[in-house]
């Protein structure tokens, strides 16, 4: 009798860690390193992403200044929560980033759920 209560109590405490396994509390992060022309790391930076609706992107679109390092980190985790359970999710985006000038330099990024994603753009002017 023991021995059926310990086998019950191991398959029990088995179960509970297989079950608590399974959930991802990884954060959902893409960091865009934006470089001028000159392969220089551009702090200071204005950097949008766009969902892209035609790859079954949801709407999304956010923006952010790049830090000192010439880093923008934008958290997706909220994003990531719209898509429904049994969806890959994956999401991708349209880049859009300039420094001082008029113009935004172009470019794609794609991340996954629970992943820290990178992108480098290449500023053009």
């Amino acid at each position: 009798m023991n021995l059926k209560k310990i086998s019950s109590s191991f398959f029990l405490l088995l179960a509970v860690v297989l079950i608590s396994a399974c959930n991802n509390d990884d954060p959902s992060v893409l960091k865009v390193f934006v470089r001028s022309n000159s392969n220089v790391l551009t702090p200071n930076a204005t950097v949008r992403i766009v969902g892209d609706i035609s790859e079954g992107t949801p709407e999304y679109f956010d923006e952010r200044k790049t830090n000192s390092q010439g880093i923008a980190f934008f958290d997706l985790e909220e994003h990531f929560d719209a898509y429904s359970k049994g969806d890959d999710k994956v999401a991708y985006y349209t880049v859009y980033a300039r420094d001082t000038s008029a113009q935004f330099t172009k470019g794609n990024a794609r991340a996954k759920a629970h992943i820290t994603s990178t992108e480098k753009i290449i500023l053009d002017n």
